[in-house]
Parts: C-alpha cells; structure tokens; sequence
C-alpha cells in the first residue's frame, strides 16, 4: 500500500498547533515531553531557525495533512558525531499506518545528507510498544534500558 507522506518546513503556525494537539492525555503519556508552555516552544523553534542551532525539525504530512512532528536536537558535528531523534504524531487517527516509518525513513537521510554525523540516538518509554517498533523497524538497536523520573525508558541508536 502506497502512504501519501511527505516533510515540510516548520513554522510559527505548525508550533501553535502542535502544542495544542499534543495537550491531550493519551499523547502525554506516549511521550516524554519537556517543553512546558507555547511561549517556550516558539523560543526553541526561533532557536532552530538560526546557523549555528542545535536542532533541525520538520512537519510531518500525510494526504496533504499536517499529523505530526519529526526533528533532531543535541547535533553535535564536532565531538560526539551524533544527534537525538523524536517524531510525534499527534493524530491518533493515523497511529498504526505506517506514516511515521516513512517519515523517519526520509528525514534520517536528509540529516546524514546535512550534518557531518555518524549516529543519530532515541529515547522512548519502554511501554510505548509502537515507538520502540518504529524506531526498529527504521534500523535503531536498543542500548540500554534506564529509570527516570519513576519511568522506565529505553534508549536506541541507529550508526550511519
């Protein structure tokens, strides 16, 4: 089955919704989120706009849709050759589908085709079953497994 699935640019307006969208409980629990207001949020992603930013980010489409997000944080092209991976889609209606093995699929190689790093790395809790899927089946092996806040979390990577 073909999935219609393409990334786009993030903007102000792609924040705004996210935050709203992903307010809901079911998707707090999926996800460790660590951004606690709008304000912050738009900061970050003014951040990420400029040369020298740390994280890059992208909207995830599906049928022309916007469903969720995919971005890299912690790049680090000098020492660690490396960077950290999230992807959150946030409508529910297409958990399940195949959207979010295709996304990771396209933006992990513009980030190998963009930054001079060597691994990207992810972090999910360990009872997030379709995340820990996912990053799988899109060639992340499981490191380690570690408690944080009272959760337990697994972390996975991926070397180019």
């Amino acid at each position: 089955m073909l999935i219609n699935v393409s990334l786009g640019k993030r903007t102000r307006e792609h924040v705004k919704i996210y935050w709203d969208k992903i307010q809901d409980e079911e998707t707090q629990k999926m996800f460790p989120f660590s951004i606690e207001s709008l304000e912050e949020s738009l900061k970050l992603f003014e951040k990420s706009l400029e040369d020298e930013a740390s994280s890059y980010g992208r909207v995830i489409y599906h049928d022309d849709k916007y469903v969720g997000d995919i971005w890299c944080y912690c790049i680090d092209e000098t020492d660690e050759k490396m960077a950290m991976l999230s992807i959150v889609i946030f409508e529910k209606t297409v958990w399940g589908q195949g959207i979010g093995s295709q996304a990771i699929k396209m933006f992990i190689k513009e980030i190998f085709d963009k930054y001079s790093i060597d691994k990207i790395g992810a972090f999910t809790y360990a009872y997030n079953d379709r995340s820990i899927n996912l990053l799988e089946k899109s060639g992340f092996n499981r490191i380690e497994t570690f408690v944080e806040d009272g959760i337990e979390s697994i972390y996975l990577e991926l070397s180019r």
